[in-house]
């Protein structure tokens, strides 16, 4: 939990909430980091999934295109129901 916390929780400042950012990341690594399947998965534009992983980016410090930690952090978000599910 601590990796999912200290990685992702400047996410939940985002407008919007950390949902739209942690689905982003999620489709973005399960599609192999390629862009357009990612956005064609989310149902959004290649721009706006860009724009997204910038956000990422701006919030955490981690570029997702450096992932494994974000990756690691994204898999344990998904495991603990977070950030649904209280700690």
């Amino acid at each position: 939990m601590d990796l999912v916390r200290s990685t992702l929780s400047p996410l939940e400042h985002a407008r919007g909430a950390a949902r739209p950012l942690l689905d982003t990341l999620t489709a973005y690594f399960d599609s192999g980091c390629v862009a357009a399947e990612a956005a064609r998965q989310l149902k959004l534009s290649v721009r706006a999934l860009t724009y997204r992983l910038e956000r990422v980016r701006t919030l955490t410090g981690s570029d997702p295109a450096h992932r494994y930690t974000l990756q690691a952090a994204v898999i344990g978000a998904r495991l603990l129901d977070w950030p649904t599910r209280p700690p």
